[in-house]
């Protein structure tokens, strides 16, 4: 395994940072340098960046009284703080991601921040057990009390009205750009991974059908878009949903304090096994499917607790401090992740883990929670936010990549120089952007047309 650190190119962090090396998988070799361009190394990373939306229905919505819960046959209105905090998530993995462009100054600009945008690999999680909740929210009454084939196409059906068009679309285009740097560039590398994605008919296949994950025990080398990995991990969930949903619904009447615990326990065995295995240097393999295993699991049960506990003033005020509790706990483990040092026995990628089995805990308090971060999540700037997330982590990460073999090419736009400064702030901004038309222009309208047709 190799070590996060700052590119070659990047000159020396500035101090202070008080970052520690963060384990990352191996690097691909460097490709040719073209004459008088600076060297520029692949993208380091953490594995497991990249988040998939937790996706809410796509029919007209309506708030559920009490007494429905659990038989409604139509969906649910959105929570719109847990909207706004997909936003968050969103951005939490592209100032990841952004922080891989070589050169010093995105270094500079977050030092006092940086164990936070180190830890943007827990946006991942955090979207894995969001969209576990807000499916068992939308379909639990219909799919575990009354399941039909017809019930569980028909769900499958909107999933992937939701989330395959964008995909499909993105996966395409950049799927193009690599192919072209294979056949137009000398230095045979399509991606920044190790190893390369496959580009023949059957990779092209597997990824569109979004099942490139499932036989690897690793994320790298598998997607055209290094995040695509959390996408054809959602759908392998989704798949497994009217099952596990089933279960759900007969286990829905436990005590709260049991389902409780059993959704943090779902939650935890991410966090286990880098101690369970500490020393052995095994703990990446097929961490993917812990996280999305867990996290979707744990996900259901807090919708189960959630949605049986009582909305008084007292529960509502509690609720928010433990909000404030929790994301205080979260900012403490990066920290204390990112001032590992390298002989640690649970090395500072591993233990970005242990903030996981929080969030279950976390969700579940701003279901029920008021006060001013309840507010803030629910501000319609943050709501629009939230509903374009999902176009934010599938379009970023191909401009960042983009962004970095320009630098490669182009010496004005070297590390460092005057113009590489500006690339930063607008790769951040164009995401964003881009973002928006892709959810206006691609997104809604493709979804539109399949749950009607």
């Amino acid at each position: 395994m190799g070590t996060l650190t700052a590119l070659s190119t990047r000159g020396t962090p500035p101090s202070g940072a008080g970052v520690s090396q963060l384990r990352t998988t191996p690097l691909v070799a460097v490709p040719a340098e073209p004459q008088g361009a600076g060297t520029v190394l692949p993208l380091p990373r953490i594995r497991g960046t990249a988040p998939t939306p937790a996706v809410a229905p796509s029919v007209p919505l309506r708030t559920v009284p009490a007494s429905e819960r659990g038989t409604e046959s139509r969906p649910r209105a959105d929570i719109a703080q847990l909207t706004g905090l997909r936003f968050v998530a969103a951005v939490w993995v592209l100032l990841l991601h952004a922080s891989y462009v070589p050169g010093n100054v995105f270094a500079r600009w977050t030092e006092p921040i940086a164990p936070l945008v180190a830890a943007g690999p827990l946006g991942v999680d955090l979207f894995f057990v969001l969209s576990g909740l807000v499916l068992t929210r939308s379909y639990l009454g219909r799919m575990g009390e009354r399941p039909t084939v017809r019930g569980t196409a028909r769900f499958l059906r909107a999933r992937i009205a939701r989330v395959w068009p964008l995909y499909a679309v993105v996966t395409v285009v950049f799927g193009l750009w690599c192919a072209a740097r294979l056949v137009f560039g000398s230095d045979g590398v399509v991606t920044w991974q190790s190893p390369q994605p496959e580009l023949g008919p059957l990779g092209w296949l597997r990824q569109l059908t979004m099942t490139q994950l499932w036989t690897s025990s690793s994320i790298e080398g598998i997607s055209f878009v290094l995040p695509a990995w959390s996408v054809s991990a959602e759908w392998l969930a989704y798949l497994c949903f009217p099952l596990l949903v089933l279960g759900a619904w007969r286990v829905r009447s436990w005590p709260l304090p049991v389902l409780a615990v059993l959704a943090v326990a779902a939650a935890s065995p991410v966090a286990l096994v880098p101690v369970l295995t500490a020393g052995s240097g095994e703990s990446g393999a097929w961490v993917w499917a812990l996280r999305i295993g867990g996290g979707f699991t744990a996900g259901m049960l807090t919708w189960l607790v959630v949605d049986r506990l009582p909305r008084t003033p007292q529960v509502e005020l509690w609720a928010g401090r433990l909000v404030l509790v929790v994301l205080a706990e979260t900012v403490l483990v990066a920290y204390w992740a990112a001032s590992a040092p390298a002989s640690a026995a649970v090395p500072a990628a591993d233990r970005l883990w242990f903030a996981v089995p929080m969030f279950p805990v976390l969700l579940g308090a701003l279901c029920v929670a008021r006060g001013r971060v309840v507010d803030w999540l629910a501000h319609p700037k943050l709501q629009h936010g939230g509903r374009i997330s999902y176009a934010v982590y599938l379009v970023h990460f191909p401009l960042i990549e983009i962004t970095v073999v320009a630098m490669t090419r182009f010496p004005a736009l070297a590390p460092d120089t005057s113009l590489a400064a500006l690339a930063v702030p607008h790769v951040l901004v164009a995401s964003v952007v881009l973002a928006h038309y892709a959810h206006r222009w691609i997104e809604e309208p493709a979804r539109g047309a399949l749950t009607r047709s």
